[in-house]
């Protein structure tokens, strides 16, 4: 009778870990296949808190937690020294990259950051369209050469670091005869 007892709690045990292999491997593969098979989106690449999701059909693709800035982000778009990114988004039409959102942060102040941008806004060409502070905010909307979009940035009085939002789009182009 023992050795039974002892077989059927080493079976149990076998059990358990068989499915769990089965669950972390196989299910999670079938569920990523589903998802994919009904919306056309990659969701493959979902490890340690990091997640990238892909649309096949449009190249959209939305990065989080990587820290990664997108491959593909206007290089002459002043970017923050030393800023962390902590997520990424990119938008596509007729598999072209046109849209771009972007949160980092920093451990310097919002009035260092935004002076920072002021002055590498000027040295790059872009142009601020306009300027907009309210309480411990600011923001202000830009332009160049078919992109326009915003950048924020913004403490509150309880975090120790201050964090930048950069929306940018590729302006559409306008149909022909208008």
């Amino acid at each position: 009778m023992v050795f039974i007892g002892i077989g059927c709690v080493v079976l149990l045990f076998l059990g358990g870990i068989g499915s769990t292999i089965f669950v972390r491997f196989f299910a999670k593969k079938a569920i990523e296949g589903m998802i994919q098979n009904k919306t056309g989106v990659d969701v493959s690449q979902v490890e340690n808190g990091k997640m990238t999701i892909t649309d096949s059909k449009t190249g959209s693709k939305v990065d989080i937690g990587s820290g990664k800035m997108p491959d593909n982000f206007p290089k002459d778009f002043p970017v923050y020294p030393g800023a962390k990114v902590g997520s990424a988004m990119t938008g596509a039409a007729s598999g072209k990259s046109n849209g771009f959102w972007l949160t980092m942060t920093t451990g310097d102040s919002v009035d260092q950051v935004t002076s920072f941008y002021k002055g590498e806004f000027a040295k790059n060409g872009w142009t601020v369209d306009s300027t907009f502070s309210s309480a411990g905010t600011n923001t202000e909307s830009v332009s160049k050469s078919g992109w326009s979009g915003s950048l924020a940035v913004s403490s509150d009085s309880g975090s120790k670091e201050t964090q930048i939002v950069i929306i940018l789009g590729q302006d559409s182009p306008t149909p022909a005869g208008q």
